[in-house]
């Protein structure tokens, strides 16, 4: 982490009674401009969706954690967790303690300021590591959680295994292979069940989201980015707010022609 960037974050405040979301879209989008966020790579969808980096947003991650029966008794693991978003909104509206993930040590960075700057830092702690090699105990956790696609192989499954506590819960969403795709690198969401399932899970829930995601995420997206063109344009230029509207609108076809979409996944450890 630069030290620019450490001295930024030093100056950071949220004022109370105002909106905390919007502040911190605020607060992130001078690193976004500059190329910051997110860490190194480039992201359309992450300069419009802000801190819950997934399509669908705060309902999707309700959704999901409504799906996964998550309570304030659980100790919940949230692999690639980005800077946060979803990690806080678990420990805010479910009470339970989290634990983000993520390999960015920038990512982690923000994660934790923004983390304090909300007051929930008792329920929210963060580790730079990679997903699928955890310092951490076996059986340490009652719920893995994770919405950002992993590898199609389900490697990473091993590890979650590990962590898990028997009776454990494991939520995810992550890319699938649909009707009109032929890409055999893609699993369907068929498949990927059956891979949980061989890892000893029993599949509870198996649901394609990706006429919600399209609803709820990619429209809301491109309307965003519509709606508010010069002030892209004057945070990203005017090439960029150019190529952002057509990966949208391709990335809209795509979900609208059936050949790759989102599916969610809840599976219990026998």
């Amino acid at each position: 982490m630069s030290k620019s960037l450490s001295e930024m974050m030093q100056s950071w405040h949220l004022c109370p009674g105002s909106d905390s979301g919007a502040q911190i879209d605020a607060l992130l989008a001078p690193l976004c401009a500059r190329g910051v966020l997110p860490d190194g790579h480039e992201s359309t969808s992450a300069i419009l969706l802000g801190e819950q980096y997934h399509l669908g947003g705060a309902e999707d991650t309700r959704r999901m954690a409504r799906l996964a029966g998550i309570t304030a008794a659980d100790r919940v693991v949230d692999l690639a967790c980005y800077i946060g978003g979803p990690a806080r909104q678990l420990a805010r509206e479910c009470q339970c303690e989290v634990v983000g993930v993520d390999i960015s040590q920038v990512h982690i960075a923000l994660a934790e300021k923004l983390t304090e700057l909300v007051g929930l830092q008792e329920r929210v702690t963060f580790m730079c590591e990679s997903a699928d090699a955890l310092p951490l105990p076996g059986e340490s956790f009652t719920v893995v959680w994770s919405q950002c696609p992993f590898p199609g192989d389900l490697s990473w499954l091993k590890e979650t295994d590990r962590l898990l506590k028997p009776g454990g819960r494991l939520a995810f969403t992550g890319l699938i292979r649909r009707a009109a795709c032929d890409d055999p690198a893609l699993l369907s969401l068929d498949e990927i069940s059956q891979k949980v399932e061989v890892m000893g899970f029993r599949v509870v829930g198996a649901e394609d989201i990706s006429d919600m995601d399209l609803e709820h995420g990619w429209l809301p997206a491109l309307a965003k980015l519509r709606a508010n063109e010069a002030h892209y344009r004057e945070l990203m230029g005017s090439d960029w707010v150019r190529k952002a509207g057509a990966s949208i609108e391709t990335d809209i076809m795509t979900w609208r022609e059936a050949r790759m979409g989102n599916g969610r996944v809840v599976a219990v450890k026998e």
